[in-house]
């Protein structure tokens, strides 16, 4: 069976895997055919989830998958959004760890942070961990009155001991410097979290109702569904929320994503599946001894996108009898020293990943200044010599050394292309898993989702 890799660039995202030698194209052939009924199988489970409301058809923590699902709950993060917008704040600090807090880094990042300014968008800030060095310097620079910021507080379980901490700050230092606008600040606050549950102690439902005894304000909630995890929380409330609150479309984002997974579904051949094959190339990579992923963004704007594909990969593919390469993040946007040093050592054992936009949101060329020195940079453009003087010779050098090298273009930089590649990582990471499991089993798949090592740690650390 041969493997097109060919059609690997007619994709949304356009990606390109060369410099695969003879043995691991060899293997990945094998693979094609090792691999294909298990692929049917997983494939036809995922899409009987995602059509089906039978309890027996259910996998757990899959709701991410269900587009009629995200989009009607969007519909309430546009909704709020738009009302918070109206009061006038100028920032949103986003409280959440994990990929609760991932998700909104990458959305700032990629799309606001170097792009054109938005009508009505908030800055947004946030505090993604429990350094009380940043969380007391933020306040203090948002000043006395906390009451003017939002404060958008995200526990998926209600139970995150950090975000809980966290926000006792923000309450604290509210307190200490203007007691008398407490009230106002509690008005400031939103919280996203699991609906309530009879039973379970929920901290942030507990508290939004001992909020509206002691002040008569009414906290606002969006609702996370229990069954979509931090990491792949991005096109839930935790992630459209924040869109739509930078003046972005969160509807562009779904519907991306959604072109994604239709993408995933129609392509019915493993050897044709974009998804299955950047699975399986990252799967043989690995099995050939090739154990880190080195990512090379070329983009500031990319920078957060790292985070989340490490945290993505680590929590889901790093695990015990799952095979898959470990990503690692490029030091920097562009080839500094230490990358290359790196990339360019003989016998590395590393596959080289790089990453960037074919259109960024600003992309100039060069007008005329007058300066003889500089004449020969008139009417370049920087980007296209990025492209041309820095990122297409070192894969050519790689690939002539006999090195893989996977090159991922996003055409443009905004919702639709971002949401895509994001959801393509998404879905390549739950097939690499169980692609693993033998057929009818999905213990590896579910535990690719689940962290179970990592929750029994964290409760023994709380006994």
């Amino acid at each position: 069976m041969d493997i097109n890799l060919e059609s690997l660039k007619s994709t949304k995202v356009t990606n390109f895997v060369e410099g695969i030698n003879e043995s691991n194209l060899k293997r990945l052939e094998e693979y094609c055919g090792n691999y294909e009924e298990k692929f049917k199988d997983l494939q036809e489970k995922l899409v009987k989830h995602i059509n089906s409301s039978d309890e027996a058809d259910k996998l757990e923590y899959f709701q991410w998958l269900k587009f009629p699902y995200l989009k009607e709950i969007n519909e309430s993060s546009i909704k709020l959004a738009a009302e918070v917008k109206a009061k006038g704040y100028k920032k949103a600090v986003i409280v959440g760890m994990g990929g609760s807090g991932i998700n909104s880094l990458v959305l700032n990042n990629a799309l606001a942070e170097f792009s054109k300014p938005r009508d009505k968008a908030l800055e947004l800030v946030v505090q993604n961990n429990l350094d009380s060095s940043s969380m007391q310097a933020r306040l203090e620079q948002i000043g006395a009155d906390l009451s003017k910021t939002l404060f958008v507080i995200i526990s998926k379980s209600g139970g995150t001991d950090e975000v809980r901490r966290n926000l006792y700050s923000i309450i604290s230092y509210q307190k200490k410097n203007s007691p008398e606008k407490l009230k106002e600040l509690m008005a400031s606050l939103v919280f996203i979290t699991e609906p309530a549950k009879e039973g379970k102690k929920n901290f942030l439902r507990e508290l939004a109702s001992e909020i509206k005894e002691k002040y008569s304000v009414e906290v606002p909630f969006l609702e996370n569904h229990p069954e979509v995890g931090g990491r792949f929380s991005m096109f839930s409330p935790v992630g459209m929320f924040s869109t739509e609150l930078l003046g972005f479309d969160s509807k562009a984002m779904l519907a991306g994503a959604e072109e994604c997974l239709n993408d995933f579904i129609n392509e019915k051949s493993i050897k044709d599946n974009t998804i299955s094959k950047l699975a399986l190339i990252d799967l043989s990579l690995n099995q050939s001894g090739i154990v880190d992923r080195y990512s090379m963004v070329y983009s500031d704007s990319l920078e957060a996108v790292n985070k989340f594909r490490a945290q993505l990969k680590g929590e889901s593919l790093n695990k015990n009898s799952i095979d898959s390469t470990i990503h690692i993040p490029g030091i920097g946007t562009v080839n500094h020293h230490s990358d290359l040093e790196l990339l360019l050592k003989d016998n590395n054992k590393v596959i080289l990943e790089q990453i960037y936009f074919e259109n960024p949101v600003y992309e100039a060329t060069n007008e005329a200044i007058d300066l003889e020195n500089m004449k020969d940079l008139e009417g370049d453009s920087n980007h296209k010599s990025l492209i041309r003087n820095h990122i297409q010779p070192l894969r050519n050098y790689l690939i002539e050394k006999g090195a893989p090298i996977i090159t991922t273009v996003i055409p443009e930089q905004d919702e639709k292309n971002l949401a895509y590649f994001l959801f393509q990582d998404m879905l390549v990471t739950i097939v690499q898993a169980g692609l693993q499991d033998e057929i009818n089993s999905y213990e590896k798949l579910d535990l690719a989702i689940r962290q179970w090592e990592v929750e029994r740690y964290k409760k023994s650390l709380k006994k």
